[in-house]
């Protein structure tokens, strides 16, 4: 304890390149331990010879570790070390009442369409032809990382959606909103006043953290969105919540036979039906700044 009160706010008064030299430290260690304990866990499991991609549920086990010990151990660290009050530095606040889910609930959903659109705006790109290598590595990248997220999703039965629900949609949103939004969000600000530039930054680099090029766009947009709620709000449970609601959507899409393939819910909007989801995405657009000015009203206690 003695030393745990020496270590409190240590760096509390450095500079913000200080601070985010800790944090990227922090990430390094953290990743490194987390994938160590994975690495471990597997050849306890099924020995030397085993392929993490063969075990869905040991995948799904080194996903939790990786997100507990990449983004939310350095984010507590870097609260602790950097602050007097871990818990202000984090906006760690009070749980949001139940109107206030519901709203941000109902702006998620309205807000996907657009989502979709962007991300199929973004799969178009196509860099110069003396960037081709570049482009190939980029579509390999998202390649690799769908065919991991397949075979994380992998299986049937309630339990296996539950596990995927609390790896990819309550762990992911905690752990990446805390770091994201609570630590970098932070120390971003301590350069500029700019409230639009803190957040902005803060989505980009947690859109390219993901090294998923053809779906940048739309991650870069959520992440600013989750950014504008904490903003307004100074809770991280609620960008946390907006994180969570949208990352189960996609798990139970994805985990149901009669979802996964359907255009509009994963967002390959055919030729045919892209005039009519354009049209729906601009009035479910139009609805969610609606209902975006209500819950920033209730957010900043305007009503």
């Amino acid at each position: 304890m003695f030393i745990d009160m020496q270590l409190k706010g240590i760096y509390a008064g450095k500079t913000a390149l200080f601070q985010l030299f800790v944090l990227l430290v922090l990430i390094l260690a953290g990743a490194i331990f987390s994938a160590l304990v994975s690495a471990g866990i597997l050849y306890l499991s099924c020995g030397f010879s085993a392929t993490l991609t063969d075990h869905p549920d040991i995948m799904r086990l080194f996903q939790l570790c990786s997100s507990v010990g990449t983004f939310l151990l350095p984010a507590l660290g870097v609260a602790f070390l950097c602050s007097n009050s871990p818990k202000e530095y984090l906006s760690i606040g009070g749980m949001p009442n139940g109107q206030i889910l519901l709203l941000t609930l109902v702006t998620m959903f309205l807000l996907s369409p657009t989502i979709s659109l962007t991300g199929l705006l973004n799969k178009q790109m196509e860099l110069p032809s003396f960037l081709a290598p570049v482009e190939e590595w980029m579509r390999s990248q998202e390649d690799e990382a769908e065919r991991l997220t397949l075979l994380l999703l992998a299986g049937k039965g309630i339990i296996t959606l539950i596990f995927n629900l609390i790896v990819i949609a309550v762990a992911a949103g905690i752990t990446e909103e805390y770091l994201f939004r609570g630590a970098l969000q932070r120390i971003i600000g301590a350069w500029t006043r700019n409230h639009h530039l803190v957040i902005w930054s803060a989505a980009f680099l947690f859109s390219a953290f993901h090294m998923q090029f053809f779906g940048f766009l739309p991650r870069m947009l959520l992440g600013a969105y989750f950014g504008y709620l904490l903003y307004w709000s100074k809770n991280i449970w609620i960008p946390v919540f907006a994180h969570f609601v949208n990352n189960a959507f996609a798990v139970i899409s994805m985990s149901d036979a009669n979802l996964k393939d359907n255009e509009f819910i994963t967002g390959d909007i055919t030729p045919d039906h892209l005039l009519p989801y354009s049209f729906v995405a601009i009035i479910t657009l139009y609805l969610f700044y609606i209902s975006c000015k209500r819950l920033r009203a209730k957010l900043l206690n305007k009503e």
